[in-house]
């Protein structure tokens, strides 16, 4: 727990210990010697933490993530949305992630309710987004959907749909979804003083249900490689680059992102605490799903269905391969792993080491935390 009184989730602990340990022997590692019997050389590649956190993991998560999808998605016109919400409700979203998973529904649900009217199975893919420029906690839906439908009888047809009611369905289902978990909800501290039954959650819920809500729609983009970039960029990589971080002076920490509203660079001031505290708010409970897929493209359809749509498209699509470690390292800095530096020649598998079990990891990094500040 912080100073502030602020209270890390156990994940949050969990994510740091793993990615503390990222990259050391302490998470184990993998042997390898030279097939040459006569050169002495071995090597350990040590096993990653494939956290959120962490900037080597999230940018071969980002690669894998993206060589996927670029096999997978047809290629065809698609439409970028994303879906906010009034500021007033980050922080109840924050306290309240159970409720992060039905965002997603609610995205969706009038799509394909338009798509079911027009007798057509349409193509979704959507992510959670929960970082705003300066780190704070903003949850908002990005969702990219396909220009086409399937009918049944397995032809394509252009789908198209009502932005006006896309907006109205938005506001109605996360406003009703608050409504109708009041009794469930923890509400930050700046709501809690005006907020003392149901009736006046109400009020504040009727008041912000007559604003407008932003649902920015982009104009299409004409092929596929564009929108698993879209969507990459944010969904596997840390909230905040290494290159943002501008300056460490006296135990505070300033930030540089892009202002919306100059369209400029700004700097900004966190102490390392308040850095820390926003950083972990953007890791995800265990076992949530960051990205769904609906329509064509859900788990239930795509096997069914993508063929039919690759076939009427024209599309070749090749096996799906994930790059693998030593194929990203030999496209980033020209190296190949797998070869002995002493002979030239191939390293091969020698044993696996395992690394220590997470919950010593997580002792450790608790030991750490409690440790106090000696000032010299």
């Amino acid at each position: 727990m912080l100073d502030s009184g602020h209270k890390f989730r156990p994940v949050e602990i969990e994510c740091t210990a793993k990615m503390l340990a990222c990259g050391t022997t302490i998470g184990g590692g993998i042997h390898y010697c030279c097939e040459n019997k006569q050169c002495s050389h071995t090597k350990v590649i040590k096993t990653s933490c494939k956290c959120k956190l962490c900037h080597s993991c999230g940018q071969k998560a980002t690669e894998r993530w993206m060589a996927i999808q670029g096999e997978v998605l047809p290629d065809c016109q698609w439409r970028h949305i994303t879906f906010t919400m009034p500021d007033i409700f980050w922080d109840v979203f924050k306290l309240n992630r159970k409720l992060l998973g039905k965002l997603f529904t609610i995205a969706c649900d009038s799509l394909q309710t338009s798509g079911k009217l027009k007798k057509l199975t349409i193509g979704i893919f959507s992510a959670l987004h929960t970082y705003g420029r300066q780190l704070n906690f903003n949850c908002h839906i990005h969702l990219s959907l396909a220009d086409i439908g399937l009918t049944e009888q397995g032809e394509l047809r252009p789908f198209r749909f009502s932005f006006k009611s896309l907006q109205k369905k938005w506001r109605y289902g996360v406003i009703s979804l608050l409504r109708h978990h009041f009794s469930e909800l923890t509400l930050p501290e700046k709501l809690i003083e005006n907020v003392t039954d149901k009736e006046s959650w109400n009020k504040v819920l009727d008041k912000e249900y007559k604003k407008t809500w932003q649902v920015n729609i982009a104009k299409k983009t004409s092929h596929k490689a564009h929108t698993k970039r879209y969507l990459g960029s944010y969904l596997k990589k840390p909230p905040i680059a290494g290159a943002q971080l501008k300056h460490y002076v006296d135990e505070s920490v300033e930030i540089e992102y892009l202002d919306h509203n100059t369209k400029t660079i700004s700097g900004k001031k966190l102490t390392q605490f308040e850095l820390i505290e926003r950083i972990l708010s953007h890791v995800p409970e265990k076992f949530f799903k960051m990205i769904r897929y609906y329509g064509f493209l859900s788990n239930r359809l795509r096997s069914r269905l993508l063929p039919i749509i690759y076939e009427k498209l024209e599309q070749t699509v090749k096996p799906v391969t994930a790059p693998s470690y030593a194929g990203m390292l030999k496209g980033y800095v020209n190296v190949d792993p797998y070869q002995c530096i002493l002979c030239g020649g191939r390293m091969v598998f020698h044993r696996f080491k395992s690394g220590a079990p997470l919950h010593k990891l997580v002792d450790g990094v608790q030991k750490l935390a409690k440790l106090k500040r000696v000032e010299v």
